[in-house]
């Protein structure tokens, strides 16, 4: 439970969150009271997100019922280090501790605080999802909403302390301001803007980078040939240093590959996917992804639960099953509202779906993907979405 990091002063900690929650629930109302694009249905129902995610932040809190990750226990303690030392982590995961103890030095070492402002971050990423989606594309609302108020792992990264919710709004702010360009809507602007959410994307999650340059390549280059010019410069620049060369080029290797899919197995043999595949050549590199996004997208099955703690992440896959039948059946009758977004979190599966090792990994990793992708829901025909309120 997080209740054991408040171990003292624990009524200021509560009065503290509690003063906190109301501020942070007075800002949401003000941003979106100027949001001119949501409508008064879409106003509220986002505050009432924001309520739900909130108890189960308590929830966290105060009951092993949504028990903390290891990697939270990780944060914390590496937040615990930078003040006392005074070490600032600038990229990688570490990052996030950075966050938390910019958060705590603010608070008062509160933790509510922590897992609250994920909650707004989230929302806020989820607003400006939707603010994508033009007026007459909100076919379906209610199946969208009802979807982020069923899916599993909201509840479980969310309110939680990981960089999750600060990973998605700036994900969400690179596919924002991709599409801002690709609009030719102030182009130098939303350029540069792009370039920031996409350094902030990477030195919180590093691996992503090779996808999140092909993908900053791809939309540039189709405003000018002068960007194209300019980001190959900058990938030059990136090939000639030396942090790049050591964490990514000498990398690409079936070697590696291997050898880092090996060790992950067997450092985590309770959540690990029973079968370790490992492609060794090129052509089965090519024949085995489909399996290994297939089993991404999808795992855990109910042979590889081994406890009933797990059980949040089969009902995710359950979920993922059923949303995915249905974006099979948009895209066949041709509802797809843009394929920027099925292009964009799908270049982060493939790649994410051959390195991932474990289900609960899986279950984690492609959340932020999975949510740009269900906006798709909300192209689906008036028709159907009658038909669902019966």
């Amino acid at each position: 439970m997080l209740i054991d990091y408040i171990n003292h002063l624990a009524l200021f900690q509560y009065i503290g969150g509690l003063l906190i929650w109301f501020f942070l629930l007075f800002l949401l109302e003000q941003y979106l009271a100027s949001s001119k694009n949501l409508s008064y249905f879409e106003k509220k129902y986002f505050l009432g997100y924001f309520v739900i995610l909130s108890l189960f932040a308590i929830v966290r809190i105060y009951t092993n019922y949504l028990p903390y990750t290891l990697d939270t226990k990780t944060y914390l303690y590496v937040a615990e280090s930078i003040s006392q030392k005074n070490e600032f982590y600038f990229f990688g995961a570490f990052l996030y501790s950075s966050f938390i103890y910019i958060i705590q030095a603010i608070t008062f070492n509160n933790h509510y605080a922590i897992l609250f402002i994920n909650n707004i971050i989230f929302i806020i990423a989820l607003i400006d999802l939707l603010g994508m989606i033009p007026s007459n594309q909100k076919k379906s609302l209610w199946l969208w909403s009802l979807f982020l108020f069923l899916y599993p792992s909201i509840y479980w990264f969310i309110p939680n302390v990981l960089r999750e919710a600060v990973f998605f709004l700036c994900l969400v702010r690179v596919l924002k301001h991709s599409i801002l360009i690709k609009n030719s809507r102030l182009i130098s602007y939303n350029s540069i803007l792009l370039v920031i959410f996409s350094i902030l994307c990477v030195a919180l999650r590093p691996q992503v980078l090779p996808m999140i340059y092909l993908w900053v390549t791809f939309m540039l280059f189709k405003k000018s040939i002068f960007n194209l010019i300019f980001v190959s410069l900058f990938g030059l620049v990136l090939l000639s240093n030396d942090f790049i060369t050591s964490e990514y080029l000498n990398k690409v290797s079936f070697e590696y590959l291997e050898a880092k899919k090996t060790e992950g197995a067997t450092n985590v043999p309770t959540i690990a996917f029973q079968e370790n595949i490992i492609p060794t050549s090129f052509s089965e590199l090519v024949s085995l992804s489909p399996y290994l996004v297939f089993r991404f997208l999808f795992a855990p099955f109910p042979w590889e639960l081994s406890n009933l703690k797990y059980l949040f992440a089969f009902l995710d896959s359950t979920i993922m099953l059923l949303l995915f039948i249905t974006f099979a059946w948009i895209v066949v009758k041709g509802h797809v509202h843009s394929w920027d977004f099925i292009i964009f979190p799908f270049m982060f599966i493939v790649v994410l779906g051959i390195f991932e090792i474990a289900f609960t990994g899986a279950v984690r990793h492609r959340m932020p993907y999975v949510l740009i992708m269900s906006t798709l829901l909300l192209n689906l025909p008036t028709s159907l979405a009658r038909k669902g309120n019966y």
